[in-house]
């Protein structure tokens, strides 16, 4: 027969619960590890989500480059220049070469056309450079020669294709640059942190700052093709 206030495993008792300081103490470490985990987790999805736009911009060059195959080495145009000449912009362009067809591109807006580090819904995250549509009419630098062949650009792998934005435009203008300042207006140059994805001529993709494709203190330019 068990005694007096003993337990119902004989004389034990077990404790109740943790005590306040116990309780504020585990509270604590808690706090700790989650202040400790939360920046480098942060830090995984931005890299996550910077390879995954840069994955699907590769999808884009490439889709440029079978059109350009099907379509006498031309480059496609933006609507920058498409409608003038009774053509489809690039994102219509090249959606077949890309699983959608050129009246449904815009299911592409909830994919490869939209990246996910952009905050904006259901936007065109990308660009295309207006160089490779300009004609002798235009008013640039370096006119009368004109870029509208993939074979006529004489240094594609340095030479930019496609770049982020966040302007709502299909295409990026550098040709009208004279300042640093005036490629942040147009590239969306701190999507990833402080860099954003291109894409080269070529196909190859990089993550780059803004300052290492456009610095005229540094005669660099690396979206003119010349």
């Amino acid at each position: 027969m068990n005694r007096a206030g003993a337990g119902p495993w004989g004389g034990w008792k077990g404790r109740a619960g943790f005590t306040l300081v116990e309780l504020l103490v585990v509270i604590a470490i808690i706090a700790l590890l989650a202040g400790m985990l939360l920046p480098a987790l942060s830090r995984a999805t931005a890299v996550a989500k910077s390879t995954r736009c840069l994955g699907q911009m590769r999808q884009l060059g490439l889709a440029v480059r079978m059109y350009a195959d099907d379509n006498h080495d031309l480059f496609p145009r933006s609507q920058h220049s498409a409608f003038v000449h009774g053509e489809m912009p690039w994102e219509r362009s090249v959606a077949p070469q890309l699983g959608a067809g050129f009246n449904t591109w815009t299911q592409l807006l909830a994919g490869v056309y939209h990246c996910p580090a952009d905050r904006r819904t259901r936007k065109l995250g990308y660009g295309i450079n207006v160089y490779f549509e300009l004609g002798p009419e235009d008013d640039y630098l370096g006119k009368p020669a004109t870029w509208r062949s993939v074979a006529s650009i004489p240094r594609p792998t340095e030479t930019l294709m496609f770049a982020e934005t966040s302007i709502g435009a299909d295409h990026i203008m550098p040709h009208f640059w004279t300042r640093l300042a005036d490629a942040a207006v147009d590239v969306d140059s701190r999507r990833h942190r402080d860099r954003s994805n291109y894409i080269h001529v070529d196909g190859h993709g990089e993550a780059l700052r803004l300052e290492a494709t456009y610095d005229p203190a540094q005669s660099l330019d690396r979206w003119n093709p010349r």
